[in-house]
C-alpha cells in the first residue's frame, strides 16, 4: 500500500509539474503595433509591452509594484548618493554570450550619450560617475543624494540591458532584438504578428511556463472580441469596456485593473492663443472629466490630478483643485477677460488607437458649449509620433505612463530640458521644484514640494489631466498566471501557463 501511494505522489508530482511549466502557445490579441525595438531608445507602449518580455532590466516589480533584484542579484545603498548592484553570474544573451558587467557599464553609458537620444536620460541626469568595482559589481555615483529616488529608474524598459558587443558590431537594435528576457524574438510581420519563443537558457529556473507567445495586431477591438468568443486566440486586450457586455460567460476570465497611466489633453504651450495659462485653465473648467470617462469608458477609469489617486503619500487629489471644477460660466467669463468673449479655434491631433478619437469628439462636443471651436485632425500612428516628437501641433490626445514616485512622472515631461516635454513648457520655479525634489532625501520635505508643484501644474495646465483607465483584459477559463500590473506591464507572461 506504502508502495502505491509513493508511485501516486510521484505520478502527481510529474503531472502537476508538467502542466505548470509547459504552457504551451499563448495568442494574444493586441490593439496596437510596437513602433521599434531598441528598449533604450522606444517611447510607444506598445513596443514596451513587447520588449519587457524579451529585455530584462537590473531590478523589476512584483505584483505589488514593489521593487526587486532581476538581473541584479542584489542591491546596496550605502549611503544617498551610492547605488552598488551586483549581477547574476548566470545571465546569458539570446545569441548565447554570456551578460558582463561591461554590458551593464556599456547600457548606462549609452543611455546618457545625448547622440543616442534615448528619453530615459533624464531620469540619469545626475549621475556623476559608473564604476566597474570588480567582475561582478558596478557603482553608480551621484550629483546628489538621490539613490532611493533612482532606484525605480532601473526597472524601466529603457534601462533594459544590451550587448555591447551585439551593438558595436553594427546590429540596430530598432530591428534586432538580442536581449536575456524569458522569451527571445523569432517573427515579427509588420501588421500581422510577433512570435516570441522561450529563452531555454533564462536564468529564472523553471520559467518562462509557456513555450511561444503570438501577439496577434488587431487594431480592432470587435476583431480581439470575436477571435476570442470564436477561440481564434486565448487572451485579448479591452479598450473599450463596452465590449465587456458580450464576455459575460463562465466561458472567459476578466481582468481589472486600475492604472497609473492617464489621458491627458496636451498644448503647444508656444502657440496663441494656448500660451496663454488662463486660456487653458478656462478649458478646463470647460471640461466634464465624469461625461468623457462614462462616455468613453462606460465608468472604467478615474479621474485624476497630476498624481494618480492611489499613489500614496504622493497625490493631492482632484476635488483639492478648483480647476476641476465643471463650471462653464465661470470659463467664458475668464475668456471674456483675457480678450475672447466669442471664443477661438484650435486642433487637437489625435489618432485612431486608445480611444484618443472619441475623447476627441467628447472634449470638442464640451468646448463648444462655450464658444470654442475645436477642429480634429485625425491622423496615421506614424504621422502622430512624428509630430508629437517634433511639437507640431496645437493640442493633442495622448496616454502617458504614471509612475509611484513623483520624480519619474513628472521630471521628463516638465522639466524645460526633459526628454518627453514637447510641450515646450518652461518655468523656472517648475525646474527649481523639480531639480529640489529629486534630491530631497527626507520624505516629509519631498511631499512639500511636489504639493506645491502639483498645484503649479494644474493651475498653469500645460496639459489637462483627464482620466486614469482601468486596464482591462480577457481571457479563455484555461489561462492560469496572468496578471496585469498597474504601469500596465505584461512581464507576467512569464509566469502565464495553459490548463487544458
Amino acid at each position: 500500500m506504502k508502495k502505491i501511494f509513493v508511485v501516486l505522489s510521484v505520478l502527481t508530482l510529474v503531472i502537476f509539474g508538467f502542466s505548470q511549466q509547459n504552457g504551451g502557445v499563448l495568442q494574444i490579441g493586441i490593439e496596437t503595433e510596437p513602433v521599434g525595438f531598441d528598449p533604450n531608445l522606444v517611447t510607444a507602449f506598445a513596443s514596451f509591452r513587447i520588449l519587457e518580455n524579451v529585455y530584462d532590466g537590473l531590478l523589476k516589480y512584483d505584483e505589488n509594484m514593489n521593487l526587486v533584484p532581476n538581473i541584479a542579484e542584489k542591491y546596496e545603498v550605502p549611503d544617498p548618493n551610492t547605488i552598488i548592484f551586483t549581477i547574476r553570474d548566470n545571465v546569458y544573451f539570446h545569441n548565447g554570450e554570456k551578460l558582463t558587467i561591461e554590458d551593464v557599464l556599456y547600457t548606462f553609458e549609452r543611455i546618457m550619450d545625448e547622440e543616442v537620444g534615448s528619453p530615459a536620460a533624464a531620469y540619469y541626469s545626475e549621475v556623476e560617475s559608473i564604476e566597474v568595482l570588480d567582475s561582478k559589481r558596478i557603482q553608480f555615483k551621484l550629483k546628489v543624494p538621490m539613490a532611493n529616488t533612482l532606484l525605480i529608474n532601473f526597472a524601466s524598459t529603457n534601462s533594459a540591458i544590451v550587448s555591447k558587443e551585439f551593438v558595436e558590431t553594427g546590429n540596430n537594435l530598432q530591428l534586432k532584438t538580442n536581449g536575456t528576457g524569458p522569451f527571445f524574438m523569432s517573427e515579427y510581420v509588420p501588421g500581422d504578428h510577433i512570435t516570441l519563443e522561450k529563452n531555454s537558457n533564462y536564468f529564472i529556473p523553471n520559467q518562462p511556463y509557456l513555450d511561444k507567445i503570438i501577439f496577434r495586431i488587431m487594431p480592432e477591438e470587435i476583431s480581439r472580441v470575436t477571435a476570442l468568443r470564436n477561440g481564434d486566440v486565448d487572451l485579448i486586450e479591452i479598450k473599450e469596456p463596452l465590449s465587456l457586455r458580450s464576455l459575460q460567460s463562465n466561458n472567459y476570465k476578466v481582468y481589472r485593473q486600475p492604472a497609473l497611466s492617464y489621458y491627458l489633453l496636451g498644448f503647444n504651450t508656444t502657440r496663441e492663443p494656448l500660451n496663454n495659462p488662463r486660456v487653458r485653465s478656462a478649458l478646463s473648467l470647460a471640461i466634464d472629466r465624469e461625461e468623457i470617462i462614462n462616455m468613453v469608458a462606460f465608468g472604467e477609469g478615474t479621474i485624476t490630478g497630476p498624481i494618480n489617486p492611489t499613489v500614496q503619500p504622493w497625490t493631492i487629489t482632484p476635488e483639492n483643485f478648483e480647476e476641476y471644477e465643471y463650471n462653464p460660466e465661470k470659463a467664458k467669463s475668464i475668456l471674456a477677460e483675457v480678450g475672447y468673449p466669442n471664443g477661438f479655434e484650435f486642433n487637437i491631433m489625435t489618432a485612431s488607437r486608445y480611444s484618443f478619437d472619441k475623447i476627441a469628439q467628447v472634449i470638442q462636443s464640451q468646448l463648444s458649449k462655450i464658444g470654442v471651436k475645436v477642429n480634429i485632425e485625425l491622423v496615421e500612428w506614424g504621422i502622430f509620433l512624428n509630430r508629437w516628437g517634433e511639437s507640431d501641433f496645437d493640442s493633442f490626445i495622448s496616454l502617458n505612463s504614471g509612475s509611484i514616485d513623483p520624480d519619474v512622472q513628472f521630471y521628463r515631461t516638465f522639466h524645460s530640458n526633459g526628454s518627453t516635454n514637447v510641450f515646450l513648457y518652461n518655468n523656472s520655479i517648475v525646474d527649481k521644484l523639480l531639480e529640489e525634489g529629486r534630491k530631497e532625501p527626507n520624505v516629509v520635505e519631498r511631499i512639500k514640494i511636489y504639493n506645491q508643484l502639483q498645484n503649479i501644474l494644474v493651475k498653469e495646465a500645460p496639459i489637462l489631466f483627464l482620466y486614469s483607465p482601468n486596464v482591462l483584459y480577457a481571457s479563455q477559463s484555461y489561462v492560469e498566471g496572468f496578471k496585469p500590473l498597474a504601469n500596465e506591464s505584461l512581464i507576467f507572461l512569464r509566469e502565464t501557463r495553459i490548463e487544458e
